[in-house]
């Protein structure tokens, strides 16, 4: 079964994959073949480009994908005529809000962010009592990521971080010691950040230390399966987490 709460700043919304609607449900339930573009991937954005005077065309220098589109279908039944004209203020108050989208089913718990793109549209029927709904969600991540997975670093030794998913994912260090300084290496990858500070987040993925500044900055995300990172610090409790991302 799955089940997917969308959470924004001011409200949780939970839609449930249990199509069996039962007296006093007060469930909002996803229709058959109510999820869309979830469970695939968005296209390629590249196309080729036609060899002159010669069969075939040339490869783009790399492959990239765009934003994805998620919709969901879904109905709420059984509810007060009071009941149903909250949920359809619900509903619109989702507009202009980041949004976020935890899924949880077979695969486990995976999350993307992004906005309501079209009206939901709800359909209350004469009786107030059943409302039909669809929200189209743009996430301009394609990607869909598991929970944070910590280990503690050691430096001046290499350390194997994984990526279990099948996507590129940033990795993120914190310290809750004294730090002064952070150098990491991993491939094509340098990091060297300095400042002095018992407590650090630093995100590859936008650079912005939360204290301190960054002298060096040629991050890249790593890939799927195992990458070696070589840090050198002298702070003695620094971990490094690393989000899995599947396509």
């Amino acid at each position: 079964m799955t089940r997917i709460t969308i959470m924004s700043d001011a409200d949780t919304l939970v839609l449930n994959g249990n199509r069996i609607w039962e007296v006093g449900d007060r469930s909002l339930i996803l229709k058959k073949d109510g999820i869309k573009g979830l469970y695939g991937t968005p296209a390629t954005r590249e196309s080729v480009l036609d060899r002159p005077q010669m069969d075939g065309a040339y490869w783009p220098s790399r492959l990239t994908q765009g934003a994805r589109t998620v919709t969901f279908d879904a109905f709420a039944h059984g509810l007060s005529s009071i009941e149903t004209m909250q949920l359809i203020d619900r509903l619109n108050n989702l507009l202009g809000r980041e949004l976020t989208l935890l899924v949880e089913d077979a695969a486990g718990r995976r999350t993307l962010t992004g906005w309501l793109a079209a009206d939901p549209e709800p359909l209350m029927l004469v009786t107030q009592r059943h409302v039909d709904f669809a929200l189209v969600i743009t996430c301009p991540d394609p990607y869909k990521y598991g929970g944070w997975l910590w280990q503690r670093a050691t430096s001046n030794r290499a350390m194997p971080l994984r990526n279990i998913g099948t996507a590129p994912t940033w990795v993120r260090f914190r310290a809750s010691s004294r730090i002064t300084h952070l150098d990491v290496v991993y491939g094509d990858a340098e990091i060297s950040w300095e400042g002095d500070t018992s407590s650090l987040t630093l995100d590859t993925r936008d650079m912005i230390p939360s204290v301190g500044k960054v002298t060096a900055d040629w991050a890249l995300p790593v890939q799927p399966g195992t990458t070696q990172l070589t840090i050198r610090t002298d702070c003695s409790q620094l971990e490094v987490g690393v989000r899995p991302a599947w396509r």
